[in-house]
């Protein structure tokens, strides 16, 4: 298995046979000057499960629908949310919070977020993966009133612990690491990790600020938690 880190919040994770790529917002360059969705991921043969947490722009791009002119074997699943931005029954399987979506291979299961749309826990192979979506301890302490902040804890924190009752370990999760946050950004990751017990954790949400995401190193490791640093689009890693 292998992911790579295509962009902000994007990963494509590969399988034997198939591969998932979550929450597409702009292409990534490979070492030999290609791209990794329109040269190398749209052309392999391999089936492809294609999944959007929200509509935000930053999370959905809608050039991803007219993948499947290029490639037929294409299995879209999106939030419920995204048909207010003009998809359609036709386009994917949509899922609102606590909905499975389960065929040979995968199950789904959307959980909530602190802003929009849902996240996902995908199982495979006896192992889980979760990516956030928009699901992040979003407290902005320093910039409104405590009241409100902790109206805004308290609400990722009850999401944090509805996942939980659902799944005490995971494989993989992508998680937001977001610096706009002032010096707590890591805070919500933290309670992430120290809740549910996570073998890799891969930073999203964080711009062009590798150095800020790459900090919470120190703090998984106290949770027995791999942090896997990123430094560029693009960044392949493989595991076991």
């Amino acid at each position: 298995m292998t992911i790579t880190y295509i962009y902000h919040s994007c990963y494509l994770i590969e399988f034997g046979g198939f591969s998932l790529i979550i929450d597409y917002y702009r292409d990534a360059p490979r070492e030999d000057g290609s791209n990794w969705v329109k040269d190398y991921l749209l052309s392999k043969a391999d089936d492809l499960y294609v999944l959007c947490t929200h509509s935000h722009s930053d999370h959905f791009n809608p050039d991803i629908l007219h993948w499947k002119e290029h490639k037929e074997n294409i299995t879209y699943i999106f939030s419920d949310e995204l048909r207010q931005s003009g998809t359609t029954d036709a386009d994917a399987h949509y899922l609102r919070k606590e909905d499975v979506f389960a065929d040979h291979r995968l199950k789904i299961k959307a959980f909530g977020s602190t802003d929009v749309g849902c996240s996902f826990l995908v199982a495979y192979n006896n192992r889980q993966f979760f990516h956030a979506g928009d699901l992040n301890n979003w407290h902005w302490n320093e910039e409104v009133g405590k009241a409100e902040s902790l109206v805004y804890e308290n609400n990722y924190l009850c999401e944090l612990e509805l996942l939980a009752e659902k799944t005490d370990r995971l494989h993989v999760a992508m998680f937001p690491l977001d610096p706009r946050l002032g010096k707590d950004y890591m805070r919500g990751a933290k309670q992430f990790v120290s809740r549910i017990s996570t073998a890799y954790f891969f930073p999203m949400h964080f711009g062009e600020q590798y150095e800020k995401a790459n900090q919470f190193r120190e703090i998984a490791a106290k949770y027995g938690c791999n942090y896997m640093p990123l430094s560029q689009p693009g960044q392949t890693f493989t595991l076991v």
